[in-house]
């Protein structure tokens, strides 16, 4: 059976990266790892992923006009996008859910650093789950796992 090792981010759909850095830290004392811009899911957007206690917090803007991020803002506002669950291994994992009638309405191999797919919103309550296995494995802390986050964004291009 497949194991969730833990939630891996919290992503946060936002219009003023800059702006949501600058709250999220002043606010709640978190701390900027990294912004990038990159492709995902065919969008350009930026991101900035930030070190809030022991969770990793993604905030995504987007930069195209007609990108995933922002129909999600047109749609919902600014907000909660997805909750990133790390898996030990996928494949079972996608079995497992598959079985249970669970829609998987995406998936993809983002910059060759780690597998995912999404998990449909209209099966968990209205959240979009992104389920992901690392490429690089496991990172048991909190700094294993930042560096891990940013070879990858290395990587990302």
């Amino acid at each position: 059976m497949a194991k969730i090792r833990r939630v891996d981010h919290i992503a946060v759909a936002v219009r003023d990266l800059d702006d949501a850095i600058e709250r999220f830290s002043r606010i709640l004392g978190a701390e900027l790892i990294r912004k990038k811009e990159m492709r995902l899911s065919g969008s350009r957007i930026s991101v900035a992923y930030l070190k809030l206690g022991d969770t990793i917090i993604g905030l995504d803007q987007a930069t195209e006009p007609d990108g995933f991020i922002a129909k999600f803002i047109e749609r919902r506002g600014e907000g909660l996008h997805h909750l990133g669950l790390e898996v030990d291994d996928l494949d079972e994992f996608k079995e497992e859910l598959g079985q249970k009638g669970v829609r998987i309405p995406h998936e993809e191999e983002p910059g060759g650093v780690r597998r995912e797919c999404l998990l449909s919103p209209k099966d968990l309550c209205g959240v979009v789950c992104q389920v992901i296995e690392w490429k690089q494995g496991e990172a048991e802390t909190m700094e294993d796992r930042i560096n891990r986050l940013n070879r990858s964004l290395d990587e990302w291009g």
